[in-house]
């Protein structure tokens, strides 16, 4: 039976932009029980000027961006340790060479849900899309369901706070997607696991969540990350709703059986 969920453990860049950091992280979401790491692939010069606080904002994205070689690096390590390697393109430029990687699967960003060109050149160059659906409108979504219909793409519901409120987390708009006739699943944004749980249970084929070594680590996104302890109960939890669902459709076990013929007409109720 195929796994219900797959884990992704979004490392972005919390790396630092350090190889061995990014070594250890992926070391640690795989001893989590995680089906996949997720980095971010970009190159800084491409920053639009016009971004707030664009010098601070060009500095960090130059110490954490991924070099070709460190992504060869870290894919290669990613497939020693039996890890699926992911990562979220949000330079277009980027495509092809992240093509040539080999990678099957491309990650979306939520700022990139709408952005038709791009989505239109990721379906040329790889068979599967994950999509995430933060802080984009009903109509701007269902524009991108309509121009990716037809392709294997996963949307994932996602709320753009970082961190994400308990009461904002809104996991009714994944079921909402799911009746546009798409697969889904849920990136979480929130503190803890409940969220990631909650969503699983409701039928997420994939939860990715920011993860980190330490929350006490330096960085932009460690503080709002889940540490390995958190994913390693995600992970175990998705096991445990996996076979607790079981089939639509099961025959009667042995015990039931016998179970059946002590008790139907106990009280003469049989027919």
């Amino acid at each position: 039976m195929p796994k219900l969920c797959r884990l992704i453990a979004e490392i972005g860049a919390n790396h630092l932009g350090n190889q061995d950091i990014a070594r250890a992280m992926i070391d640690a979401a795989v001893d989590a029980g995680c089906d996949a790491v997720k980095f971010q692939s970009w190159r800084p010069e491409k920053l639009t000027p016009s971004f707030p606080d664009y010098e601070a904002a060009f500095a960090r994205h130059s110490r954490t961006a991924l070099t070709d070689s460190g992504h060869v690096e870290l894919l290669q390590y990613c497939q020693t340790r039996g890890v699926q390697f992911v990562t979220t393109c949000f330079d277009i430029d980027r495509i092809d060479f992240l093509a040539s990687l080999g990678l099957q699967e491309m990650k979306v960003a939520s700022p990139d849900c709408g952005s038709i060109p791009m989505l239109e050149r990721l379906m040329l160059r790889f068979p599967r899309l994950i999509i995430s659906t933060g802080m984009t409108d009903e109509k701007d979504v269902l524009r991108t369901i309509d121009v990716t219909r037809g392709h294997d793409v996963i949307f994932l519901h996602c709320v753009s706070l970082y961190p994400t409120p308990p009461e904002r987390v809104n996991l009714a708009r994944m079921h909402w997607l799911r009746d546009r006739g798409v697969r889904v699943g849920f990136s979480d944004h929130t503190m803890g696991v409940d969220a990631a749980k909650l969503a699983i249970a409701q039928g997420a084929e994939i939860v990715e969540k920011h993860f980190t070594l330490s929350r006490q680590m330096p960085g932009k996104d460690q503080t709002i990350s889940g540490e390995p302890a958190e994913f390693r109960d995600i992970a175990e939890w998705i096991s445990s709703v996996g076979l607790m669902t079981g089939e639509p459709r099961p025959a009667l076990t042995a015990e039931e059986r016998r179970l059946r013929e002590i008790y139907v007409g106990k009280w003469g109720n049989n027919g």
